[in-house]
């Protein structure tokens, strides 16, 4: 296959730059002292045409390069922000040598702040160096639905080119910092439990496989760390939290990757309105940080974010969004209706969950949680008035939280257990999702759990509607998607490289 020009420029400097005793890749470290956010916030005031004396040593990637005359302009962009770099023949040492520098080098400059006179604040740069020499040019273009696969598949070039991409990850990180810090200020323990299981449990998913060879056993990746966090609550522990990487081996969509992260959180002896409210405070709390207000805007929607949150039963949404009256209806008329609406399931509790999603789920945008499941669904749920004490968080028609009044009597527990086993083994329904039975959590429910309240957030769908997303991919910085059948590297299309670079 033939290069392109430009690759092979790159590369043939990249040599020269070897030739001249100036590998970059040899070099191990630059001392930087200054961020061009810094650097703009102290000299902003400076009139167009001054120059100080004050010298700072920055680094970063050059996105841009341009010569006029004796001089070479050129922006440079640092985690901070860009700032200009001016080259100056008279000045900069090596000015001959910039031709070995392109648009994507990483590099390191000396000089002084100036601003020039066009008004543009600047770093006049004494001396250089290339830290790190791209082989690949940067795109032209980048943004926009066309290469939206690309940016995915490519994310490092996608946060090169697109501020906003990475702006999205940066408030990320802050509502991560919020969240916490509400959480321990709040007396809550962080914790971490196996990611690796000998039985998974905790959701309605399908797990993925693995083998222990050194203790000879079949594994799963965890599809929630729910049972665990709840023998902590065994061993003593009132308030734990953990921010949990999950596996589901599921379908991928806009709202599902098999991989994500989800914050949960149990806290004993406190029932599920206690737990309610703590959420409403806690997100209250993290959007008022972000935003100075109880409002912000999703797709064209206002969300409001103010105390009290919307509660009501599941059947009584159904019935006031335009569905039947779930209580009055019999088995056999429940599944009838569920036939005409193309709706399948073996279990009523699971007719019931659908209808709920076919009529009401996307007519809740403010906060809103549903509460009073049925408990044939929810075998971890504590039973309230014939229902399962449980509640899920709904917020711009998605599902963001799902919680319970924790079931702590472990002769219960192990017959729900097994409900759900008979049901997986008489299901005509292959890769039926039930729970499995687990004896371990079961024994540790026999030595006396006390009361409690549990809630796993999902970060990926509240970070969706904190950064205005429409789709998961756009706040997992490496989503899971199909491996490309071809991967092409420089060495494997020049061959020559390899003949010497040592």
């Amino acid at each position: 296959m033939t290069l392109p020009k430009l690759v092979k420029d790159y590369i043939d400097k990249l040599k020269e730059l070897r030739e001249l005793g100036k590998d970059p890749f040899k070099i191990k470290k630059f001392e930087k002292d200054a961020y061009a956010s810094e650097i703009r916030e102290k000299f902003s005031a400076i009139e167009a045409g001054e120059e100080t004396d004050y010298k700072v040593k920055i680094a970063g990637r050059l996105l841009s390069k341009r010569k006029h005359g004796g001089v070479i302009f050129a922006d440079l962009k640092d985690p901070s922000d860009k700032i200009q770099l001016v080259f100056r023949k008279d000045y900069t040492d090596d000015f001959k040598m910039l031709r070995l520098v392109d648009r994507g080098d990483i590099v390191g400059v000396s000089g002084v702040v100036i601003k020039t006179k066009r008004g543009e604040l600047s770093v006049l740069v004494k001396s250089w160096t290339v830290l790190s020499k791209a082989l690949r040019p940067l795109p032209d273009k980048w943004h926009g639905l066309e290469d939206v696969e690309t940016r995915y598949r490519q994310r490092y070039v996608d946060f090169i080119m697109n501020e906003e991409s990475r702006e999205c990850f940066i408030l990320i990180n802050r509502v991560l910092h919020l969240i916490r810090n509400y959480l321990n200020e709040n007396g809550f323990i962080e914790v971490y439990t196996p990611i690796l299981q000998p039985v998974y449990g905790g959701a309605f998913a399908r797990p993925f496989e693995t083998y222990h060879h050194f203790l000879e056993e079949k594994m799963y990746l965890r599809i929630a760390p729910e049972l665990y966090l709840k023998r902590l609550l065994v061993g003593g522990f009132e308030k734990v939290y953990e921010f949990a990487p999950c596996f589901r081996n599921e379908d991928v969509d806009s709202l599902h990757n098999p991989e994500f992260v989800q914050l949960e959180f149990y806290w004993a002896y406190i029932e599920l309105n206690q737990l309610m409210d703590f959420i409403e405070e806690m997100l209250e709390s993290v959007v008022r940080e972000l935003t100075g207000d109880t409002k912000l805007e999703y797709q064209g929607k206002t969300i409001e974010f103010k105390r009290p949150w919307k509660r009501l039963r599941m059947v009584d949404a159904i019935k006031e969004y335009g569905g039947p009256d779930v209580e009055a209806l019999s088995d056999e008329e429940l599944f009838r209706i569920a036939e005409e609406l193309d709706i399948h399931e073996e279990r009523r509790g699971e007719i019931i969950e659908k209808l709920f999603d076919y009529y009401v789920k996307d007519h809740l945008v403010n906060p809103t949680f549903v509460t009073h499941f049925p408990l044939d669904i929810s075998p971890l749920a504590k039973r309230i008035d014939g229902y399962a004490d449980r509640m899920e968080l709904y917020i711009a028609g998605m599902e963001v939280a799902n919680g319970f009044s924790e079931l702590n009597n472990p002769i219960e527990q192990y017959m729900r257990f097994k409900e759900e086993e008979d049901l997986r083994r008489k299901s005509d329904k292959k890769g039926l999702e039930t729970m499995p039975m687990d004896k371990d959590y079961v024994r540790a429910l026999e030595y006396g759990m006390p009361p409690a309240s549990g809630v796993g957030i999902g970060l990926g769908r509240l970070f969706m509607i904190l950064t205005n997303k429409t789709t998961l991919r756009e706040v997992i910085a490496f989503p899971t998607l199909a491996r490309e059948e071809k991967i092409d590297v420089i060495p494997e299309l020049y061959p020559e490289v390899l003949d010497w670079y040592e």
